[in-house]
C-alpha cells in the first residue's frame, strides 16, 4: 500500500505542475511580442477549431498547399500511448490549432498530412507521426525533419526548434509550455502562441536548412535521414534500448541478461494491458533490483521501493517467471569504456576526434553519424564496416573516415574567424 501511495503521490504531483502551468499562463497579463515579417512568416493568429465544418475548411486549405507543416501537444506520463491534446498544421500563409478533445474524426485530417502529394515539415517530429501513424493505421509519406537535416547543414544535433529558428531569424519564441495541462480548456492566448509557433516558423526554417544541405551535397543523406518516418517499425517501442539504458555500464552475467531481456517485453505487455507508461508499472531501479534480489514471491516483490504494491499483486506470477533461466542466448554484450586498454582509448579518441572535426567543418553535426561509443564498438569489434547505426549513418562515416584510416589522405586542419571552416584532405604518395 505504502508503494501505491508512492506512486500515486508522483503522478499527482505532475498532474499539479501541470495544472499550475496551466494557470500561470492565464494569469500573465504581459502583451504577445509581434511576429516577424516575413513573407514565409504567418503572421495571422491561428484560430482553434473545435467542429467538423471548421476541420473540412483547414483541410481545403491545407490540400491546396505543396508544404504543411504539422505539430503535436499531448501527455505522455499517463498513459501507454501519449494522449492527444492538440494538433497544429499550417501552410505558408496560415496556422491552424485543431483541437482533438472536440473533435472525434481527424481521418480527414491525416489523409492530408500523412499524403505523397506533398511535403510535411516536422521538428523533432517522431512522437507527432507516431500519434498520427497511430491513428490513421499507416505511415506517413514525404516528412522532412528540420532537426534531422539540421545535423546536415551546419546545426549542432539535437538542436531544439527555438534555437534552429533563432539562427536564421530574430525570432520571439514564447517561453517552454511542454509541461502544461494541454488538455485543460480554455487554452490561454499565450499557450495557443506557443503552439502555433511550433509550426510558424518551420516552412522558413526548412528552406534555409534545404538550401545549405543542396550547396554541401548532402541532399542523398537527408533523404535518406528522413525515410525513418516511412517505417512502421520505427515508432514501436524499442525494447532493447530500455534494456540497455537499464543495464547502463552494469555487469550481468549471462542468465541475468536473459532475465533482464524477458522482464522489459513483460513490463511493455504488462503497461500496454494497464495503459500505462512503463516506467509507471516497474521503474528501471525496481527492474535492477528485480533481476539482482529475485524476491521469491509476490510480497516480496510488492515489498520493494517503488514497485506499485496492486500490480505486483495482480502480476506477480508473470514477473517472477521472468526469473526462470529458459537457456536461451543472451542478448549481445554492449562493449563498454572500461573494456578499453589505454593504447585503444587514444587510438579510439584519436579517431573520434578527427571524424568529429572533418564532419563539423563540412557542415555534419558528429553525434547525428554516430557517438564515441558506436567508434568504441566499431574498434574494438575488429574495425569491420562502419560506425552507424544505419546505412546513410555508416556512409558519412565511410566518406569522412574511410580514406583517412585506410591511408590514402591526411589532414589539414584551417582555423579562420573563429571557427573550422575548412578540412582538406591531401593525397599522401606512397610510390618509392
Amino acid at each position: 500500500m505504502a508503494a501505491a501511495r508512492r506512486k500515486s503521490t508522483h503522478q499527482s504531483a505532475r498532474r499539479r505542475r501541470r495544472d499550475r502551468s496551466h494557470s500561470d499562463s492565464h494569469a500573465s497579463s504581459g502583451s504577445l511580442k509581434p511576429i516577424p515579417d516575413h513573407p514565409d512568416v504567418p503572421r495571422e493568429d491561428a484560430p482553434l477549431v473545435t467542429d467538423a465544418a471548421g476541420l473540412r475548411a483547414v483541410v481545403d486549405d491545407l490540400g491546396n498547399a505543396d508544404m504543411v507543416t504539422f505539430d503535436t501537444e499531448f501527455i505522455g506520463e499517463e498513459t501507454y500511448y501519449p494522449q492527444l491534446c492538440l494538433v497544429q498544421v499550417g501552410t505558408r500563409k496560415q496556422v491552424y490549432l485543431v483541437d482533438p478533445l472536440a473533435i472525434d474524426d481527424l481521418s480527414a485530417l491525416w489523409d492530408v498530412i500523412a499524403s505523397p502529394e506533398r511535403v510535411t515539415i516536422v521538428h523533432a517530429g517522431r512522437q507527432d507521426m507516431q500519434i498520427l501513424s497511430r491513428q490513421w493505421g499507416a505511415a506517413p509519406c514525404n516528412v522532412v525533419d528540420t532537426q534531422l537535416i539540421g545535423g546536415l547543414a551546419g546545426l549542432p544535433w539535437p538542436c531544439s526548434l527555438t534555437k534552429s529558428v533563432q539562427s536564421i531569424i530574430n525570432a520571439p519564441m514564447p517561453p517552454g509550455m511542454t509541461f502544461t495541462a494541454w488538455d485543460a480548456r480554455p487554452l490561454s492566448p499565450n499557450q495557443m502562441r506557443y503552439a502555433a509557433d511550433d509550426v510558424r516558423y518551420l516552412p522558413l526554417l526548412h528552406d534555409h536548412l534545404q538550401k545549405h544541405i543542396t550547396q554541401a551535397g548532402h541532399e542523398q543523406w537527408a533523404r535518406d535521414a528522413c525515410s525513418v518516418f516511412e517505417d512502421l517499425t520505427w515508432y514501436e517501442p524499442d525494447l532493447d534500448a530500455q534494456r540497455r539504458k537499464i543495464e547502463g555500464n552494469r555487469r550481468f552475467n549471462k542468465t541475468q541478461r536473459r532475465a533482464m531481456q524477458r522482464l522489459v517485453q513483460t513490463r511493455d505487455a504488462i503497461a500496454q494491458d494497464e495503459d500505462l507508461p512503463p516506467r509507471a508499472v516497474m521503474p528501471d531501479a525496481v527492474v535492477l533490483q528485480t533481476i539482482r534480489d529475485r524476491p521469491a514471491n509476490a510480497a516480496a516483490l510488492a515489498d520493494m521501493r517503488g514497485m506499485p504494491a496492486h500490480l505486483a499483486r495482480k502480476h506477480a506470477e508473470a514477473i517472477l517467471n521472468t526469473l526462470e533461466d529458459d537457456g536461451q542466448d543472451p542478448p549481445p554484450t554492449t562493449l563498454r569504456p572500461g573494456d578499453e586498454s589505454p593504447s585503444d582509448r587514444m587510438a579510439i579518441d584519436g579517431l573520434w576526434h578527427m571524424f568529429c572535426a572533418v564532419a563539423i567543418a563540412r557542415g555534419i553535426a558528429p553525434g547525428l553519424a554516430a557517438s564515441r561509443s558506436e567508434f568504441s564498438q566499431w574498434y574494438l569489434s575488429g574495425r569491420t564496416g562502419m560506425p552507424g547505426r544505419t546505412h546513410w549513418q555508416q556512409d558519412i562515416c565511410k566518406t569522412i573516415l574511410g580514406p583517412l584510416v585506410s591511408g590514402a589522405t591526411t589532414l589539414n586542419l584551417d582555423w579562420q574567424q573563429q571557427r573550422l571552416c575548412q578540412v582538406t584532405s591531401q593525397m599522401v604518395d606512397h610510390t618509392p
